[in-house]
């Protein structure tokens, strides 16, 4: 079972603002689904979400150490 979110916790762990998430839920970019009023995220779509709407985000967030060394070795040999 995926976890799910709120704009809240989006916004916190994301760094983006409400109104920025209130826009591309609008938009479509942002799938979300509602229980009563509330507003919820599953993991995959907002992994889908920053890897379209955010790459940068998205690398950062994949990048592991092994990634890291091969860039440090790669920068050293220049």
């Amino acid at each position: 079972m995926e976890n799910v979110y709120t704009k809240r916790d989006v916004r916190e762990n994301i760094k983006v603002s409400i109104p920025t998430i209130d826009k591309h839920m609008k938009l479509g970019k942002l799938k979300y689904f509602k229980i009563g009023k509330s507003v919820r995220f599953t993991d995959t779509d907002i992994n889908e979400w920053i890897r379209v709407s955010y790459p940068k985000k998205h690398l950062a967030k994949n990048m592991n150490t092994e990634h890291l060394e091969g860039f440090r070795k790669v920068f050293k040999n220049e």
